[in-house]
């Protein structure tokens, strides 16, 4: 076969943007410089942040209906709610669902992922809520919209003590957060856990007898004595003056004071003679500690468009002075800190990039020659801090995203620069003077690396087409990040390189190294030997092409099972020095039982060196401190820890422990180790059962969770539908009512009196600290159905009888909780599954035996958790991969013109399959998002190397070379450039694959082990592959009698 003589070319009209690098270099030199510094200023005063931000898409709509129950809700307050909200076609209805539980209703509404502008949907939608109220039963008294349900707190500060009340803890908060509010990105700040006082009043009912009262009389004469203060005002024509009646009431013994019967004898009954009146903390429903320790917790939001890092910043500064003021038995304590989870995670990623740069210029100082090196070398930080002065420009913020980009992007960077180096050495070395060849291989591969660049740029923008919701988000600065990095190596490579290598490199490197090795004079070149034995490989290729042709075919089968065979997961956990534990009990569980059950794990993990700090949320639930995780609803029988460890790596190990040996411990209670992800899935695995005839779906559901206990994998199995709920139905008899001058109006209202935490009268204001009077009565905290029997009920303290003589009284069994999806009845089945295991895998063991089961018609069953999330968005993923690979197509079709060169380069990026599946296998990786970003940047370099190397043959062709010579010296020829670009690119991501981060090590797992292996396909299969093709045609082993268009003019 022939040699290429490159003497013989004909000579080429300069690109013009070569032409202008080499022509202006002081004026193009100044602007890199001044973009350089501009990139540096943008690295310190950019918005940093874990994560693109996230359009929550969720809101809440709760409803109050005392003494109603789950069967009185669904009919009477669910049905309007849900006609109202499924009139909206914002409304996503198969995500949008309601539980019902005693007295009250929450409905989880979920917008469909196409809605950008959530505020005024909600603000439209909290409006029209307010005619739903007008329909609902009176009984209901309250609903609330919260449209805030998906915010997420940048910080939750604790502010605990154990010697301060909660109002003097509530004072400090308060000061605390007049000095936050200064800091301008400082947004929404919400105080929970706060307990308020109250002047209770308990009556006696004995005294009451005695007195001839009861509660009701008493109620009305203290509402008429004083806590009303309103007295008209003074009008004349030229002014007004209000008129104010001082407060009668306004301390506990003024209440105690109070007149509530007089006779005519002048002698008085005083609220004290009849009642025991004291202020007090009345028994929570709910409150937070932090370490055994009582606190208040502040969420602390960030406005949009600010730097959190910076808002951290200025928030410590803040506490550190307000610590001076507040004293030494209050403590403050950060049990969230996403300013420095996100200034460490984008330090870690920055770290990780100047370890990736110091691997590539590592590479390249070692391959070639010094001076070639430090050309190819010095593009990587002008390109990189040039494009960070374009993120700044265009407002795209530095995150674990961007610097991804940049990572991924640093063995493209050097790829440019390395073709038109190498090619402008081989030039020199050929004879040709210094400013043609410097002009020529800027000019001869501007076309060919500008399709390339354009090739792996665009195919990243199909994944903001075809992916929606939180996905999306997270993916809409990759397109443009890598677009830009990509774009500014472009011109950096055309206008810098050609002058630089102009000035610094003035010998034929290449040929001095050769003939060095040849007379003896250099040992040893490792091009020089990998020349040689690549020059009998690519003979070996061309003797045997059906070989060669199989060889690839066979390693495509192969590596495509291996890929698919992989695990899949979608979104993988987060590193974070940070888990959650989750209590659930059975529905009407006190906060007292559920305290017990809580304290006792807390106690157990306080214990553990590794565990910092506990905060623990007692029939409540945390803000949101996470994106992906959403808060739950709290309720008398749910408590949750925020659990605080030493590192990352302490969470695995102590969840790991304790996850297994505690998670059934405890009788009646299921606890949840719940360690943070990416995904916003509410549970692993669940099924959802669906149907009008809720006997059927009860049915199934008992014979699906038996087989769900069988299913090796999975724990913690459980329903939806929970334990049966007890209450006690009292049916007045209206015949022996009337006889005392009752109905069912009075009788409610003296039980509710009677059996509530009180019935609030009034409040009293000191300055700005409410204090609500609430009257109880000695059965309001703890009561039996024996004592309800004898309850009297009378209109007079005088005039009474038990309760038993006027009304029937039987217990009653309802449902815990209903559940509604898509205004269908739905039972949920929920797992968890063990550590370490593929929740995709355990879903479809599942699936496979519940398919065997034969259930109803009327009863629909469906997959949901991870599996329905993950699968959800994967059609998208897919539909994105395919408009990549027709993009890939057409830019190759509009290069070449050529439909069997297009064709041929199509069905060439399965090559690509084989590294990727083989590195995951060999690093035991799933396949997750991030790793099908990672075989879009491998189809990309793929498509690269490859242009490079055909359209040189193509130019060799038109030098008069025949096919096959053309091809093989091609091969030859650009061996080495595409040699030095892989290697570039595949220790460019070494920092990726050797970290930890869970989300990102797929996808470089796929691009380094996926680019050396697809290295050897492009300089083997390719090559010949492309030979075969092209020789069918009619003379094609002749000299060309018209040249084609090459590419690289």
């Amino acid at each position: 076969m022939t040699s290429p003589d490159n003497k013989n070319k004909a000579p080429i009209k300069a690109s013009p943007i070569v032409v202008m690098g080499v022509k202006f270099r002081k004026e193009i030199i100044l602007l890199a410089a001044v973009l350089i510094a501009f990139g540096i200023y943008a690295l310190k005063v950019m918005d940093k942040n874990e994560f693109p931000d996230f359009t929550i898409r969720e809101g809440v709509v709760g409803a109050i209906y005392p003494g109603a129950t789950v069967e009185q809700i669904e009919d009477e307050v669910l049905k309007p709610i849900e006609d109202y909200i499924f009139s909206y076609k914002e409304v996503d209805k198969t995500k949008t669902y309601s539980r019902i539980t005693a007295g009250t209703l929450i409905v989880f509404v979920e917008l469909d992922d196409n809605v950008e502008n959530t505020t005024s949907f909600w603000n439209e939608f909290k409006a029209g809520m307010d005619g739903v109220r007008l329909k609902l039963p009176a009984g209901v008294v309250g609903v609330e919209t919260l449209s805030n349900f998906g915010d997420t707190s940048a910080l939750l500060i604790t502010m605990q003590s154990g010697e301060k009340t909660y109002r003097e803890l509530g004072e400090y908060m308060d000061n605390l957060k007049d000095r936050l509010r200064s800091i301008e990105s400082v947004g929404t700040m919400q105080v929970f856990g706060k307990q308020n006082e109250q002047i209770s009043v308990r009556f006696n009912p004995e005294k009451l007898q005695h007195y001839a009262l009861d509660e009701n009389t008493v109620a009305a004469t203290m509402l008429a004595q004083g806590f009303k203060t309103t007295g008209g005002e003074l009008r004349n024509g030229l002014f007004s003056m209000p008129i104010v009646v001082e407060k009668a009431i306004g301390s506990v013994k003024d209440v105690s004071d109070m007149i509530v019967l007089s006779t005519p004898e002048g002698s008085v009954v005083r609220l004290g003679d009849i009642a025991d009146v004291k202020r007090e903390y009345p028994e929570a429903q709910s409150y937070i500690t932090n370490n055994f320790e009582k606190c208040i917790l502040l969420s602390v939001q960030m406005k949009p468009g600010h730097n959190i890092v910076d808002m951290g910043g200025e928030v410590d500064r803040q506490l550190e002075e307000f610590k001076k003021e507040i004293p030494e038995e209050v403590t403050l304590f950060k049990i969230t800190d996403q300013p420095v989870v996100v200034n460490s995670s984008v330090t870690y990623f920055l770290v990780e990039l100047i370890i990736a740069i110091i691997a590539v210029v590592f590479v390249i100082m070692l391959l070639l020659p010094l001076k070639v090196a430090l050309i190819a070398a010095s593009t990587i930080p002008v390109a990189i801090f040039i494009s960070l002065g374009l993120f700044y420009a265009f407002d795209i913020e530095l995150n674990t995203v961007t610097l991804a980009c940049l990572i991924v992007s640093l063995g493209m960077i050097v790829d440019n620069s390395v073709v038109i180096i190498d090619d402008y050495v081989e030039l020199i070395s050929e004879g040709v003077d210094r400013m043609s060849a410097t002009l020529r291989a800027g000019t001869e591969f501007f076309k060919a690396i500008f399709s390339a660049t354009l090739a792996i740029s665009v195919t990243f923008f199909p994944f903001l087409l075809t992916v929606t919701g939180m996905f999306r988000d997270f993916l809409t600065d990759f397109p443009w990040g890598m677009t830009i990095i990509l774009f500014v190596s472009l011109l950096v490579a055309e206008l810098l390189v050609p002058y630089l290598q102009y000035v610094l490199i003035k010998e034929p490197i290449y040929k001095l190294q050769q003939e060095a090795v040849a007379s003896g004079k250099k040992k040893f070149s490792f091009f020089v030997s990998m020349q040689k034995v690549y020059d009998r490989v690519i003979a070996f290729c061309f003797n045997w092409p059906k070989t060669t042709i199989a060889f690839g075919i066979v390693s495509v089968i192969a590596g495509t099972w291996i890929f698919v065979s992989r695990p899949f997961q979608l979104m993988p956990i987060a590193e974070r020095n940070q888990f959650a534990v989750e209590i659930f009990m059975p529905s009407g569980t006190s906060v007292e039982r559920t305290t017990q059950v809580a304290d006792s794990l807390e106690r157990i993990l306080s214990k553990d060196d590794r565990i910092v700090s506990i905060a623990s949320f007692h029939g409540c639930a945390s803000p949101r401190f996470q994106a992906t995780y959403a808060p739950q609803v709290g309720g008398s029988n749910f408590a949750q820890f925020i659990v605080n460890t030493k590192s990352n790596e302490a969470t695995i190990e102590v969840l790991d422990e304790y996850t297994g040996r505690y998670e059934a411990a405890f009788p009646d209670a299921f606890v949840r180790f719940k360690q943070l992800s990416y995904s916003n899935a509410a549970y692993p695995v669940e099924v959802r059962l669906t149907g009008r005839n809720m006997a059927e779906i009860e049915a199934v559901a008992d014979t699906f969770l038996s087989v769900m206990r069988g299913v090796p994998g999975l724990r913690s199995v459980r329903s939806s539908l929970d334990n049966p709920l007890a209450s006690v139905i009292v049916a007045p008899e209206r015949t022996a009512a009337s006889r005392l001058g009752l109905n069912s109006l009075i009788l409610e209202s003296e039980l509710v009196l009677r059996y509530s935490t009180g019935l609030p009268l009034a409040t009293l204001w000191e300055g700005d600290y409410a204090l609500p009077v609430v009257l109880k009565t000695a059965s309001a905290d703890t009561a039996s159905i024996s004592g309800l029997e004898e309850e009297p009920v009378g209109l007079t303290g005088v005039t009474s009888v038990p309760l038993r003589q006027i009304a029937g009284l039987r217990p009653e069994w309802h449902p815990g909780m209903l559940q509604h999806r898509n205004g269908i009845p739905e039972i949920s089945l929920i797992a968890e599954v063990e550590r370490n295991v593929n929740v995709i895998d355990r879903t479809e063991k599942l699936m496979e035996r519940l398919d065997k089961i034969e259930i109803p018609d009327s009863v629909t069953v469906k997959r949901g958790g991870e599996w329905d999330t993950s699968m959800s968005i994967l059609p998208q993923i897919l539909s994105a991969l395919a408009m990549a690979v027709a993009i890939i197509f057409f830019i190759i079709l509009f290069h070449y013109s050529q439909i069997d060169t297009a064709t041929l380069m199509l069905l060439c990026l399965t090559l690509s399959i084989p590294g990727a599946g083989i590195g995951m296998w060999l690093q035991g990786t799933v396949l997750s998002l991030t790793c099908v970003l990672g075989i879009v940047s491998l189809m990309g370099i793929l498509v690269r190397n490859a242009i490079v190397l055909l359209d040189y043959a193509e130019e060799l062709r038109n030098q008069g070379q025949s096919l096959k010579d053309a091809v093989f010296n091609a091969s030859r020829r650009r061996m080495r450039p595409i040699f030095l670009t892989s290697a570039a690119a595949t220790m460019g991501v070494l920092p990726m694959v050797i970290g930890n981060s869970a989300l990102w090590q797929p996808m470089g797992v796929v691009i380094f082990y996926g680019t050396p292996i697809t290295m050897i396909f492009i300089l083997t299969v390719i090559p010949v592959a492309y030979w075969m093709m092209k020789s069918r045609a009619k003379d094609a082993d002749k000299p060309l009698k018209e040249p084609l268009e090459t590419h690289l003019v």
